[in-house]
């Protein structure tokens, strides 16, 4: 796709799909390659010692099951690639690896968000991944954790502060590692929903924020976004999205990153950002893994005291026509 077709596209529809952006050895085996080491550390940890060396060998899915059926706390924050929202302290942790430093700092798919984003873009703290295992092995309480099972519909600006919903311009960067479609939970998206702006939402089942009266969303036609590994999805802030349920038997695992203009705030002060494209060399001040880790090191210190991250700003816009049921 040409660069003048990749803004084209975007600025209309509200997304873009880039076929074969990225390689699966060099830009997406080594994530998948961290993940796993963490599995070993933890059979090490966790796992009776005669059962270690067989737990081991597994294959990456088999592995992952096992694990999730011991009573580990906060299992699945192993595998985040941000800290857990509340209750920071000296020993929180995240699966901050090399890897996904290189992801945030690849080449490729910074040139595609320059089509949109224009030449001085910054990385974004808000992101995601997403280890979907098949629902029938889900427990009936994670089946609408938007990390493990069903998305609920949203827009990506309503878990921004307000600062960052009203003066962010947020790209959401959408990474596939297995293929995805619709039998394992691909995405479902609103063509040109982006042009509605920024609508109600509340709370769902798990706490997810989701649309007002997302039932009327029923009634309009959505896309269905199946993607091959090495495909990235770019997204608008406000395009309205969700994830089918994975019914197969395979997992569906994806990294979603952002990026925003530089300059601009972030919706998630005092997490950390920086530059990783601009004309101005001086800019570009993180260059490698360790300055990346010392600035999450040092958010986490400036939030250990009021005892959270950030907080959620579910926009509930009063005596505006913010609502779905008024805008479609």
């Amino acid at each position: 796709m040409t660069s003048a077709g990749i803004k084209a596209r975007f600025q209309r529809d509200g997304f873009v799909r880039i076929r074969n952006i990225l390689n699966f050895e060099n830009d997406l085996k080594p994530v998948l390659n961290s993940m796993e080491f963490v599995m070993n550390r933890m059979v090490l940890r966790y796992v009776p010692r005669k059962l270690q060396s067989e737990i081991t060998e597994l294959p990456f899915k088999r592995k992952y099951q096992y694990l999730t059926k011991l009573s580990i706390p906060n299992v699945n924050q192993y595998f985040s690639i941000r800290y857990s929202q509340q209750n920071p302290t000296s020993n929180s942790d995240f699966l901050a690896c090399k890897s996904i430093f290189n992801l945030i700092k690849n080449r490729k798919i910074h040139k595609c968000l320059e089509k949109i984003l224009g030449s001085e873009i910054a990385s974004n703290p808000v992101q995601n991944s997403r280890i979907k295992v098949p629902e029938k092995k889900l427990k009936f309480d994670n089946l609408h954790d938007g990390l493990l099972g069903r998305t609920p519909w949203h827009q990506d600006a309503a878990v921004l502060d307000k600062n960052g919903q009203r003066n962010t311009d947020l790209v959401t960067c959408w990474i596939p590692f297995t293929k995805t479609k619709i039998k394992n939970g691909c995405m479902l998206i609103i063509k040109e929903s982006h042009k509605l702006g920024l609508l109600n939402h509340g709370r769902g089942p798990k706490g997810q924020v989701e649309i007002k009266n997302k039932e009327l969303l029923d009634k309009i036609e959505s896309i269905p976004l199946e993607a091959d590994v090495g495909d990235i999805i770019l997204m608008d802030k406000n395009t309205i999205h969700c994830s089918l349920p994975n019914v197969s038997k395979n997992f569906r695992i994806s990294i979603d990153l952002r990026f925003n203009k530089a300059g601009q705030p972030t919706g998630r002060e005092p997490l950390p950002s920086f530059y990783v494209t601009s004309k101005n060399k001086k800019n570009i001040t993180v260059t490698n893994y360790m300055q990346w880790i010392a600035l999450w090191e040092k958010a986490k210190e400036k939030c250990i005291s009021r005892k959270y991250l950030y907080k959620l700003h579910v926009p509930t816009f009063r005596g505006k026509n913010r609502d779905l049921a008024k805008v479609i």
